[in-house]
């Protein structure tokens, strides 16, 4: 061998053992999708013009073994199937838990795990799981005990084998870190994390934001933005207004999470904007790309150029 050859093999070899030693998906596109609760959404016109393949959809945690329940979950996974989406589906309260009043069910993990087999049997071709929606919020069961939802987790894990699981799925409130540190004393072997970044996406003056960094620095692994997006209004049970109706202040709050997801890309593996299209019914909470006659509103079209870039992909 010349010297002239081992050179060049010396460089190529250094130069492989650099790229691998970058951090895992630095230069990755993070995966976009929408959560939304209406099948009707994947038969759009605009939606099918985004080409998003991944949805999000809630659920009760006992989905399967309620008739209504999964009446409406077969409805909602048929059609997300004959679109050709992949859903991720994600377990909540049952219904008709009123946390933090009563009645406010907090299942015991035999009671889960029977209620995750019959998951599994009724669909066990659903192979993205949540294990529960904003498990660390004061309206679910699962506010004041992490080590019970990790032992949910631990039965997802056992009972998924090969599934993308996202451990635990919390919001940025204050008590995150501390919530998430009692989960994690109990949970085995969690790779996914989830979050709804409200606070970040949507700052208000006087409220903490900054909690996607908080959560990227307390976990190892990947993060799914779960839930994110831009309010267009938002009104509390008691009647106040903690958002008032304005499509120029979601829009904003799209572009800036796409940002922090494009900043942080090497971790954020997957973001879900929610939802879809204001409905007809004058829900408190209102976050649509589509207004509730179906025109596009200014985020629709953020997100749109956006997904033009390499930064992220439907």
């Amino acid at each position: 061998m010349t010297l002239m050859t081992r050179t060049l093999t010396l460089l190529t070899l250094f130069l492989a053992l650099s790229l691998a030693a970058l951090p895992a998906g630095a230069s990755a596109a993070v995966t976009v999708g929408i959560g939304d609760q209406n099948w009707n959404t994947f038969s759009h016109a605009r939606f099918a013009a985004l080409g998003l393949k991944r949805v999000r959809v809630v659920t009760p945690w006992n989905v399967a073994l309620s008739r209504g329940d999964r009446a409406w979950l077969d409805d909602y996974l048929m059609h997300a199937r004959a679109a050709g989406m992949d859903p991720l589906v994600s377990f909540g309260a049952a219904h008709p838990s009123r946390c933090p009043a009563r009645p406010c069910r907090l299942p015991t993990t035999a009671a889960f795990e029977r209620a995750f087999r019959a998951f599994r049997a009724r669909w066990p071709w659903v192979r993205s799981i949540g294990v529960w929606n904003e498990a660390n919020h004061r309206t679910q069961p699962t506010f004041r005990y992490p080590e019970q939802a990790a032992s949910y987790f631990n039965v997802v894990r056992k009972r998924c084998r090969g599934c993308r699981i996202v451990a635990a799925d919390v919001i940025d409130d204050k008590n995150m870190v501390r919530w998430l540190a009692r989960f994690r004393s109990v949970a085995r072997g969690a790779r996914i994390w989830g979050l709804h970044n409200y606070r970040d996406s949507n700052p208000r003056r006087g409220q903490r934001y900054g909690g996607t960094k908080l959560l990227l620095r307390t976990v190892r692994g990947k993060v799914w933005l779960t839930e994110t997006g831009g309010i267009v209004r938002f009104i509390l049970p008691d009647g106040r207004t903690l958002f008032p109706y304005s499509e120029r202040r979601a829009n904003v709050a799209i572009g800036r999470v796409l940002r922090l997801a494009k900043q942080y890309r090497s971790r954020i593996g997957r973001l879900y904007v929610y939802h879809w299209q204001q409905d007809a019914f004058g829900n408190r909470f209102d976050a649509g790309l589509l207004d509730n006659t179906g025109n596009p509103r200014p985020g629709y079209h953020t997100l749109e150029r956006w997904l033009g870039t390499r930064w992220f992909t439907p």
